[in-house]
């Protein structure tokens, strides 16, 4: 773009239109909305005064130029006199009329995107599920919003689309999560891959009924799919035992929130190659490998337990206790104290990351411990679960459990 203070060339006034009218997608949107209406207007600065005859070289060009430009129904030209020049035709406006113009004007690429959006659009628009003249208007505006995904899609993808809004209706999941979803002709995965642009039409076809639901799960009655995954992990024969047998299992956040664990202690350790290293204990069960995933710790049945958490020592470690303490009141930390790193000093390491400010819900002790690791009083400010020596763990989990067990 031209820093000249009047005058805007054919070129530049087609890059303006191209980076704040096409490539500003928001923008581009609500023009097809009509949210924006048409004409865009630009003015093309047409010289002022003194400004002409001070670079005539310049004043010719720019009236040449936009003589010959060759969608003359774009320019607004007008009457005006100049000193030494006498009147002249200057153009003082750039007038885009409509959303083809604008494609047109801007070259081949933009025309091809335009037809394929409408072409696609129109499709949909034509099936029986959207002749109501208000839906139309609703599901238009639903799928500029979405015109990445539209666009995006193949030919049998655009078939799947209109094939599948038809097939769903409220209740349709019956409890099940979304891959089970009953359909015909349609794989699951491409609902799940494209669940906002459906969620979006789906809400215009039932008239904002799935909104008011909750979402698009909420509305078909679908569970939403596990997450937040934990090593669930039996450290004694009768938790075993209580746990169908099994060693080890993973369950989900909402499992854990929801089902109660069958031992008297629940060791929460914040890694997994530690968890998988803890030696057996009486009564106990541990959970681990979430990392900073406490959120489970809500859980009601928590409050009946003895709850101990061991996690690294570091500013990340002491804040994931403090998130920890903060869900469950009772939780006790293990082998995150000042007499750990005494012992392990020379096997610390720095910490990149760090967390600076002090977390709300640790004990004096462990706040201590805290701020020395930050204030630098140790030779590293971070001491690994996994740099300590095994017999020192099962000594003080030991401890731990049998404490427990005699209060």
């Amino acid at each position: 773009m031209s820093d000249r203070s009047w005058g805007l060339m054919p070129r530049e006034v087609i890059e303006r239109l191209r980076e704040k009218e096409w490539y500003q997608r928001r923008a581009l949107k609500a023009r097809l909305k009509g949210e924006r209406p048409f004409p865009v207007s630009v003015s093309l600065k047409p010289p002022r005064g003194q400004e002409a005859v001070s670079d005539l070289e310049h004043f010719h060009r720019f009236v040449s130029a936009w003589r010959a430009f060759p969608n003359q129904g774009c320019v607004q030209w007008e009457s005006q006199s100049f000193r030494q020049l006498s009147v002249q035709r200057v153009p003082v406006r750039f007038r885009v009329a409509d959303i083809g113009t604008l494609a047109e004007l801007l070259g081949e690429q933009e025309q091809t995107a335009l037809g394929n959006w409408e072409r696609r659009i129109g499709n949909i628009l034509a099936q029986p599920f959207a002749q109501d003249e208000k839906i139309q208007r609703g599901l238009f505006s639903a799928l500029v919003d979405n015109l990445e995904a539209l666009t995006s899609f193949t030919e049998d993808e655009l078939g799947l689309l209109v094939g599948l809004v038809p097939q769903l209706k409220a209740g349709l999941g019956g409890g099940r999560y979304l891959r089970a979803l009953p359909l015909t002709q349609v794989d699951t995965k491409f609902v799940e891959q494209n669940l906002h642009l459906i969620e979006c039409l789906l809400d215009v076809l039932w008239r904002g009924e799935v909104s008011a639901s909750g979402g698009l799960l909420a509305w078909l009655t679908c569970i939403e799919n596990p997450k937040g995954w934990l090593f669930v992990r039996p450290l004694c024969d009768s938790s075993q035992t209580a746990l169908g047998g099994l060693p080890i299992l993973q369950m989900d956040t909402a499992t854990l929130l929801a089902v109660e664990l069958p031992a008297s202690n629940i060791l929460v350790v914040e890694n997994v190659q530690s968890g998988l290293g803890l030696p057996p204990l009486d009564n106990t069960i541990a959970v681990f490998g979430g990392g900073k995933n406490v959120s489970w710790l809500s859980a009601p049945w928590l409050q009946a337990k003895n709850v101990g958490y061991w996690g690294d020592i570091d500013s990340e470690g002491f804040a994931i206790l403090s998130d920890a303490r903060r869900r469950c009141k009772n939780i006790e930390s293990i082998m995150m104290d000042e007499q750990v790193v005494e012992k392990f000093t020379s096997r610390m390491v720095d910490e990149p990351n760090s967390v600076d400010a002090p977390p709300a819900y640790l004990e004096e002790q462990e706040s201590r411990l805290f701020h020395k690791l930050r204030q630098g009083d140790f030779a590293k400010p971070r001491l690994e679960q996994e740099k300590l020596a095994a017999d020192f763990i099962f000594q003080r989990l030991r401890c731990w459990a049998i404490k427990r067990i005699e209060e």
